[in-house]
């Protein structure tokens, strides 16, 4: 009996010495944050976006078209997983940079960043006349800045107290994700992308780009 106790005892410190930890419970993974959809390569190094002057016509698009080869059952299958992935994540997004872009006809974009895990995930557009936050689809066609841009990431903490994920999607083809609209005050300010798997939040790649390269 001795033997088989100092056995086991010599058993356990070698466990505990190699760091082992116990798989999580079901409970435990039920209230673990939503996970963040990596990147399967770096990202590539490339020039800052460019910069449009009026008049000018936009550069094409670039990349591969992605033809969807995933079963639509299992698409549906998802959505609900989905929808509540996104509602999770909602609730732990935080404020990004603020930076200021020129549109494709000159006018000016007053544009901020909300970040899931230190990557931006959505963007926010703002009036560059007086600063008030803008439903998606409007533009204001103001072609000079006169906002401050440490009011407005002043403001963005008080607008996330305030933002509600509809609980309604859309499927976006290329990108293989549910895209769930962003509401603040009754209006649509952004999207919200999970991972057709329904488990993974899909960050926005042009926009950490435009933040990496003008944020303040």
């Amino acid at each position: 009996m001795a033997k088989f106790t100092n056995a086991f005892v010599v058993v356990l410190a070698v466990i505990l010495w190699l760091g082992f930890s116990p798989a999580p419970t079901w409970a435990q993974s039920q209230t673990a944050p939503p996970l963040l959809m990596q990147q399967t390569a770096p990202a590539p190094i490339v020039a800052p976006p460019p910069q449009m002057v009026a008049g000018n016509v936009p550069p094409p698009a670039t990349g591969i078209p992605v033809t969807q080869t995933i079963p639509a059952q299992t698409l549906l299958a998802n959505i609900n997983q989905a929808e509540q992935t996104a509602l999770a994540a909602c609730k732990l997004l935080a404020p990004g940079k603020v930076w200021i872009m020129r549109a494709p006809g000159g006018e000016a974009e007053v544009k901020a960043g909300l970040l899931y895990q230190n990557v931006a995930v959505a963007v926010l557009h703002f009036n560059p006349q007086n600063g008030t936050l803008l439903p998606l689809g409007v533009n204001p066609h103001i072609f000079q800045n006169a906002v401050d841009l440490k009011a407005i990431k002043n403001n963005l903490t008080g607008i996330l107290k305030n933002l509600k994920i509809l609980p309604a999607a859309e499927f976006m083809e290329p990108e293989a994700c549910w895209s769930f609209p962003l509401a603040y005050n009754n209006r649509i300010i952004a999207h919200l992308k999970i991972y057709y798997d329904g488990v993974h939040v899909v960050q926005d790649f042009a926009a950490n780009q435009e933040m990496t390269f003008y944020g303040h």
